[in-house]
């Protein structure tokens, strides 16, 4: 009996949905064109090539020139393969009658390939339509290659536009796996969508998702952040005593922080993060949605020195705690502002999440279950998430208050003497909301600044 040789897609998120591969195996890959098909086939083909596994890429259709060209650009050097005799790309001409091109692949699919890609199957199976007898044969003839070879065998269907209804000619029902790719306008956007048909031998929980194809990093699939049960609780976070009465929380924890519409509103939300995290020794990962890096990073120097604290000890503090990127949100649909979130958040591996500005992502209000779904596959890492923007509309606020933990909602007062005092209501689950006066407000911020030098002079 042939050993049995282990396999991986090689694609971010996409070794998650299929799980282990072993031989014989048959994945089919269909979808319209244009979906990302071939570079699916060609960065499982390569990935394994990386591990010294032998492929075969046989095609009716790509230029060997262009096609090595833009795998490139997808980070996928096709050429250092070939080159190692880790891959071969052959092309087979399409004008072939149906016979020759059986002939043809019988010559070059050999049991001297660890896995081949068949793009696509549809070059042959479209001419036979009709042919009952010869449609068999060749449904026969992909059926056994793999156990005769003990290979990996990737097969790619085309799909006409608006289809998603796979027929029996496509040979699904023989495949151990099968994936279907498309794409649509969303948001203004396009979205590039995965859908698992079916998977043997493994339970298929996610059905549907995104993936990305880009530049260098080629294509990237999102496991969706989706837990069947609710993560428990984190440990305490050591908080500031002045408080421990009305704000207390643990790790893990989501925050909403709103603040007045008002320019430069909420630094001190990002002090307060500040000040907790150099008490818990944890890092901050601030995303601006509305403020560049370097400009939101100055404002909070500022607002250190504010503290007593001098430019090279606010530096200092900030290198140490503090890293901040600024994504652009109407650059993006959700899912993928969600997708590139999580990318990042996974990398940077923070404690304490900062999501500045959420009051730009309102039109969201619809789609609140994937913004739950984000915040809870957080909460399940224990990173305590800190939302902080201002109530421009009060049913999004509202909504985002039922799926915190806390919320904490600093509303201006304006006195009839002129002044104007700022008030803190707090909304923590199971209890009474509490109202702050401006006093407690006051201190709280000084509170932080006094934390925050304190641990600072220690540096």
């Amino acid at each position: 009996m042939s050993d049995v040789k282990k396999f991986v897609m090689g694609i971010p998120g996409l070794d998650k949905l299929i799980g282990e591969i072993e031989t014989p195996y048959t994945l089919l890959v269909a979808g319209h064109p244009g979906s990302g098909k071939t570079t699916l086939a060609t960065t499982v083909c390569y990935a394994n090539a990386l591990q010294g596994r032998k492929c075969l890429y046989v095609t009716f259709y790509e230029d060997k020139g262009r096609f090595f060209k833009f795998m490139k650009r997808l980070g996928l050097d096709l050429e250092s393969v070939e080159s190692n005799g880790l891959f071969r790309f052959v092309r087979l001409p399409q004008v072939l009658s149906f016979e020759q091109a059986v002939e043809g692949l019988s010559k070059v699919v050999t049991d001297e390939y660890d896995m081949v890609v068949i793009d696509t199957i549809t070059a042959l199976l479209g001419p036979i339509k009709e042919n009952a007898e010869k449609r068999a044969w060749l449904l026969n003839y992909f059926y056994q290659l793999p156990t005769v070879l003990n290979d990996f065998l990737i097969l790619i269907a085309e799909l006409p536009f608006g289809e998603e209804k796979l027929s029996p000619d496509l040979i699904e029902f023989i495949a151990d796996a099968t994936l279907l790719l498309k794409h649509k306008v969303k948001d203004g956007f396009l979205t590039r969508i995965i859908e698992v048909r079916k998977v043997r031998g493994a339970p298929v929980h996610v059905a549907e998702t995104y993936f990305t194809i880009a530049e260098g990093t080629g294509m990237v699939v999102f496991t969706p952040p989706v837990l069947t049960e609710l993560p428990r609780e984190g440990e305490e976070v050591i908080a500031f005593e002045e408080l421990t009465r009305f704000i207390r929380f643990r790790r893990g924890h989501v925050i909403n922080v709103f603040y007045p519409p008002e320019p430069g509103a909420g630094l001190d939300a990002l002090l307060w993060a500040l000040a907790v995290a150099i008490k818990n020794d944890m890092r901050v990962f601030v995303i601006s949605y509305t403020n560049p890096e370097s400009v939101l990073r100055e404002a909070l120097k500022n607002k250190l020195m504010e503290c007593d604290l001098s430019g090279e000890k606010a530096d200092k503090l900030l290198d140490k705690y503090v890293n901040i990127t600024a994504l652009n949100p109407f650059a993006y649909s959700l899912t993928q502002l969600i997708m590139r979130e999580l990318t990042i958040i996974e990398r940077a591996k923070p404690d304490i999440v900062v999501f500045w500005g959420v009051h730009t992502l309102s039109r969201y209000v619809d789609e609140l279950k994937d913004l739950f779904n984000e915040l809870t596959y957080l909460k399940s890492k224990n990173v305590t998430t800190v939302r902080v923007g201002s109530c421009l509309n009060e049913d999004v606020c509202n909504a985002e208050t039922v799926i915190s933990d806390l919320t904490l909602r600093f509303v201006r007062v304006f006195k009839r003497d002129g002044g104007i005092d700022t008030r803190l209501y707090v909304y923590d689950r199971f209890k009474e909301p509490v109202v702050l006066p401006s006093k407690a407000v006051t201190g709280f911020v000084r509170s932080c600044g006094k934390i925050v030098k304190e641990l600072a002079d220690k540096l």
